[in-house]
């Protein structure tokens, strides 16, 4: 539902570039070559949303998937967690709006599959963690950062173009036995 005479807060789109960005990098991490990251934009009507939420950009993957808890937590909150390290280099000049389409919709599917508010607590804080390590790493920071600034140019990204920004994140995540299953 949109609701076009209410005051919805829209980041910069740096921002917005750099919150897809990181749903598309931690993707393509998760997906272990069980799916490929089709395309990626910032230029998603304001008015989509999830469950009432206005929701910005899109990234869409090649197949339909199914992902276990952990996983989902992952793709869907890779964004805060992006945006969080954005935030961390260049202060807001006022407080920062949360995704919170985001946060909303992990947030149901934990709780229909926990049952239980520690439990939803638990395994948010070990997402979140195992997310703001992968954007701390300097190498998939810098893939992010360079999504995000074709994103910007481009609006939306996909095809080779898309993959040739993403391969190093393929090819790393093969080097490297902690970024397996997170």
């Amino acid at each position: 539902m949109c609701y076009p005479d209410s005051i919805i807060m829209i980041p910069d789109p740096h921002r917005i570039a750099i919150h897809q960005a990181g749903h598309a990098v931690v993707q393509t991490l998760v997906g272990r070559e069980r799916f490929v990251v089709s395309s990626v934009s910032i230029n998603a009507d304001q008015c989509d949303a999830w469950e009432g939420l206005p929701a910005l950009g899109k990234v869409l993957l090649d197949r339909k998937v199914f992902l276990r808890l952990y996983e989902f937590g992952l793709v869907t909150l890779a964004g805060i967690a992006a945006e969080d390290s954005f935030l961390l280099q260049e202060e807001p000049e006022e407080n920062p709006v949360v995704a919170l389409s985001d946060l909303a919709a992990w947030q149901e599917q934990a709780w229909v599959i926990l049952q239980d508010a520690a439990k939803v607590q638990l395994v948010s804080l070990n997402v979140m963690r195992k997310l703001h390590e992968w954007m701390a790493d300097d190498f998939i920071w810098r893939v992010v950062e360079q999504l995000a600034d074709a994103l910007l140019v481009h609006g939306m990204l996909e095809g080779d173009s898309l993959q040739h920004i993403l391969a190093p994140i393929a090819d790393f995540r093969g080097q490297r036995a902690d970024f397996a299953a997170g």
